[in-house]
C-alpha cells in the first residue's frame, strides 16, 4: 500500500472514531440533562410545598444556586420541564432558560438545548397546541401555539420583536437555524 492511501485510510479512521465520541458525548449530555431537569423538578416540588406552609410567595425558587421562574409543560410532546431566569450555555446544560422579557410584560422568550429530553421535538408542535407555564407561585399560564417558524441565528431583532406572549426556541437538526414556535396567552 503507498503512502497516500495509509493517510486516506488513517485520516477516514479518524473522522469515523470523531464521529463516534462527537455522537456518544451529545448522548450522555442528553442523558445528564434528563436527569438533571428531573432532579430540579423533585426539588422545585418539595420547596413549593414548603412555600406554602410558609405563605411565601416569591417570583423565583432557588435551586442548588440557581433560580427558576417556575416549569413550562408541553402536553404534545409530554414534557415539563423547569425554566431557569437567566440563560447561559451551562445553564442550558441543566433546564431551558429565559433569554428575553418575562410573564408579566407577555414578551417571554424562552431557549432550551435541541436535547431529546428538552427541545429537540419542538417542530411536532402544531397550531393550537397548549403549553402552560407554571410560575414561582404556582400559578397557570395558558398559551396557545400560534406560528411554528425557522429563523437565522442572526435574527435577533425578529426574535425579540415580535406580537408574540411567548416564544420557545432550540437549535434545528443541523445547528444552523433556530426552530422558533410562537404563542399567544389564552384568558378566560
Amino acid at each position: 500500500m503507498n503512502k497516500i492511501g495509509t493517510l486516506l485510510i488513517t485520516i477516514g479512521i479518524t473522522l469515523i472514531l470523531s464521529s463516534l465520541y462527537i455522537i456518544i458525548n451529545n448522548h450522555y449530555k442528553d442523558i445528564n440533562a434528563l436527569k438533571e431537569s428531573q432532579n430540579v423538578l423533585t426539588l422545585m416540588e418539595e420547596v413549593s410545598n414548603k412555600k406554602d406552609n410558609e405563605n411565601n410567595k416569591s417570583e423565583l425558587i432557588n435551586i442548588n444556586g440557581y433560580d427558576y421562574i417556575g416549569t413550562i409543560i408541553i402536553p404534545t410532546l409530554n414534557l415539563e420541564l423547569p425554566v431557569m431566569s437567566n440563560f447561559d450555555y451551562e445553564r442550558l446544560n441543566i433546564a431551558p432558560c429565559v433569554y428575553y422579557g418575562s410573564l408579566s410584560t407577555n414578551d417571554l422568550i424562552i431557549c432550551g438545548h435541541s436535547y431529546k429530553s428538552h427541545f429537540k421535538y419542538l417542530d411536532n408542535l402544531n397550531k393550537n397546541d397548549r403549553i402552560v407555564l407554571t410560575d414561582a407561585k404556582g400559578e397557570n399560564h395558558i398559551y396557545k401555539v400560534e406560528v411554528i417558524e425557522v429563523l437565522s441565528p442572526t435574527d435577533i431583532e425578529e426574535m425579540i420583536n415580535n406580537e408574540f406572549d411567548l416564544t420557545l426556541y432550540t437549535c434545528t437538526e443541523d445547528g444552523l437555524n433556530r426552530i422558533t414556535v410562537r404563542c399567544n396567552r389564552v384568558y378566560g
